[in-house]
């Protein structure tokens, strides 16, 4: 339709112009829906879905209007915005199509406005400007956190599946070392006993972590998922030792050096298969750079917290990488990995209310440290 021309058209009051759209409440409604039914006529989307919203924001406008009220302060849960913002994401609309909604009712006050020949200016399309920004703020942000919840529960559902389905090599490797074990005489090898302990321990550890992923997702839903502790209090040096055992074959081969040097008495307070993770994610970085050097483990206890750092000789990390090194997926190109490693490790210390840093000089190696609660004294 033609906007009818200014010399027609007149000044009023913000009074009047609420009291014409309260008249014209319907025909404001009925111009949104029909501009909105063309927007959104490709996702075959009912009307009724269309304006279940709609009829409450014009009459808050309206009664804005009245009472010359120029907004409302904002609240996350106002009205029906967040309900329709959650809505959108269902039926398939972007941010851009939701907002979008919102300017499309902007527009039908102007052109009501003037089909009774009113300008609609200063004041009153201020009242009606900040009304409209106050409903399209709580709908974007409800949308944009449905997103990222629909988002997260898709990443659960994957990782499960995944968990779940490691389940069955790991049942066929766990009887294939009980068969080799009792036709294997590990006497007549260097180490043979040593080695199935070594086999054996590893994949109890894998077992545990694929215990708990599959534990975690079966918990309540909308409760935080991500490393849930169970905390207790115990010396760090043998979690440690036994970590360094599985790393000496590896250690050996590689001409490298693999020390514990954690204080024997040092009493942590923390999830031991978490903090267990945590070092062995560490242990498998410094030894997936460090050739013909050295890899010790170091830990210190001051003021209620156990620092602990892993210490190497190897080839260190590029500068332009420290920043990101804790991020998903940020992994030296050179080696193999997905990158979760690292992002894992701040996960699990931050989830005991602890930091993570490094320190790296390119060719002389590095340092990863993070903090832990200390045992309280007895």
């Amino acid at each position: 339709m033609n906007a009818i021309p200014s010399s027609t058209r007149h000044h009023c009051t913000v009074e009047h112009l609420a009291e014409v759209f309260e008249r014209s409440r319907d025909e404001i409604i009925d111009e949104w829906r029909l501009h909105t039914g063309e927007l959104l006529a490709a996702l075959n989307l009912d009307h009724a879905t269309l304006t279940n919203h709609v009829p409450i924001l014009v009459d808050e406008i309206i009664s804005d209007l009245s009472e010359r009220r120029e907004g409302s302060p904002w609240k996350k849960e106002t009205g029906s915005h967040p309900r329709h913002g959650v809505q959108r994401v269902s039926d398939g609309l972007n941010i851009g199509q939701v907002v979008a909604e919102y300017g499309l009712l902007r527009d039908a006050f102007f052109t009501v406005a003037d089909r009774h020949h009113l300008y609609l200016v200063g004041e009153a399309a201020r009242i009606i400007s900040r009304r409209i920004d106050v409903g399209v703020r709580a709908a974007v942000m409800a949308f944009a956190e449905q997103e990222a919840a629909n988002l997260k529960a898709r990443e659960d559902e994957h990782l499960a599946f995944v968990a779940h389905d490691l389940r069955t090599p790991v049942n066929a490797i766990r009887l294939l070392i009980e068969e080799l074990r009792m036709e294997f005489d590990a006497s007549a090898v260097a180490g043979g006993d040593e080695i199935f302990e070594l086999l054996e321990r590893n994949l109890q550890r894998l077992s545990g972590q694929i215990k708990r992923v599959l534990d975690e997702h079966a918990k309540i839903p909308g409760e935080e998922t991500t490393f849930r502790r169970q905390c207790r209090s115990f010396e760090l040096w043998p979690l440690v030792e036994d970590l360094a055992m599985d790393f000496r074959s590896i250690a050996a081969k590689e001409d490298i050096e693999i020390a514990n040097e954690v204080p024997r008495l040092l009493m942590v307070h923390a999830d031991a298969g978490l903090l267990s993770l945590v070092m062995q994610n560490l242990l498998t970085n410094a030894f997936k750079h460090t050739r013909n050097g050295r890899v010790s483990i170091h830990a210190s206890a001051e003021a209620g917290l156990v620092t602990c750092r892993v210490q190497d000789t190897g080839s260190g990390i590029p500068a332009g990488m420290l920043g990101s090194i804790f991020d998903k997926h940020v992994s030296d190109s050179s080696q193999p990995g997905t990158g979760l490693g690292l992002a894992i490790v701040k996960q699990i210390v931050e989830a005991h209310g602890g930091t993570v840093a490094v320190a790296s000089n390119p060719g002389t190696g590095t340092c990863f440290s993070f903090t832990v609660p200390a045992a309280a004294e007895s």
